[in-house]
């Protein structure tokens, strides 16, 4: 990669290019941060057609927005074409999650997408705009990251990012406030309603990035466009050799997650060789060392 220096193994970037000071304090203070401009247009483009070739739809023509099965509510099952793996091994993606860490030994998830559609009166949806967790806010263990590739504008009724920093800001309070202790807390169906809500207006090519002690969800899309994302992290790995053969055989085999196979319209295992990479695709992946 011309013009492009890995960080040594456990250092931080000399430099920091794209996460500021204000971004540090937007993450902590509101559990969030828009980092814009980190995936150029070219990248953005050729996933955003694999999207389209996948769900069967002609961005063109409306009609033919809304042929993925209503369950799925707008997640796209497909987590390996090429084009996600040019993202996840993009150098400036890399020098993002380098900054936010301070190192440069990190390793890539593999997660799926989103193409969500605007909310039609002939067409079912679930997409109702719920604010949940993926993990359980009462945890003790520090939070993690969480991400997502903006392949489409959003904000302003587009259906993106919306989330409550309020209840972040205070989230110890809220839970004893809110929750009962003989109670059984469903927090990924949490479904709240908060005035404090927030929707995040962002670019194509952008990333957010949030915490999980942050309530999120997406907005219901109330605009013209469908709104489409692709979620990918990184992160340092996990002393776990068990984890990292697990992932370069979901990478060799094209096979989702364990968790997530079986939904409708899967293909299991995607078809094709496994993603080219490079080298700093390798070392993410687990496939090279630091």
């Amino acid at each position: 990669m011309p013009g492009w220096t890995l960080y040594d193994a456990g250092s931080a970037p000399p430099h920091p290019k794209w996460i500021h000071a204000r971004d540090r304090y937007q993450f902590a203070t509101n559990g969030y941060m828009v980092i814009r401009n980190v995936i150029p247009e070219s990248l953005v483009a050729n996933a955003v057609r694999d999207i389209a070739d996948f769900v069967g739809a002609d961005l063109a023509d409306s009609g033919t927005w809304y042929r993925a099965p209503a369950v799925l509510d707008g997640v796209v099952p497909m987590h390996h074409a090429q084009s996600f793996w040019e993202i996840r091994q993009h150098p400036n993606l890399y020098q993002v999650f380098s900054e936010h860490f301070g190192t440069g030994r990190l390793r890539v998830d593999i997660n799926r997408c989103m193409f969500r559609p605007p909310v039609h009166p002939k067409h079912p949806t679930r997409s109702l705009g719920d604010i949940h967790w993926d993990t359980d806010p009462q945890a003790d263990e520090e939070p993690t990251l969480q991400a997502v590739v903006l392949l489409s504008p959003i904000g302003n009724d587009r259906g993106g990012f919306q989330c409550i920093p309020e209840i972040y800001r205070n989230l110890r309070t809220w839970l004893k406030e809110n929750l009962r202790t003989d109670e059984v807390f469903d927090f990924r169906h949490a479904a709240l309603r908060h005035p404090g809500t927030i929707q995040v207006e962002a670019n194509a090519g952008d990333i957010i990035i949030w915490s999980t002690k942050l309530p999120h969800g997406s907005a219901v899309n109330r605009s013209s466009q469908p709104r489409m994302a692709m979620f990918v992290t990184l992160q340092p790995p996990q002393d776990s050799q068990a984890l990292r053969d697990q992932i370069k055989e979901l990478w060799l085999t094209k096979r989702a997650p364990e968790h997530w196979r079986d939904l409708p319209s899967q293909l299991d295992p995607e078809p094709g060789p496994p993603a080219e990479l490079t080298e700093l695709g390798r070392k993410l992946l687990g496939l090279h060392p630091w």
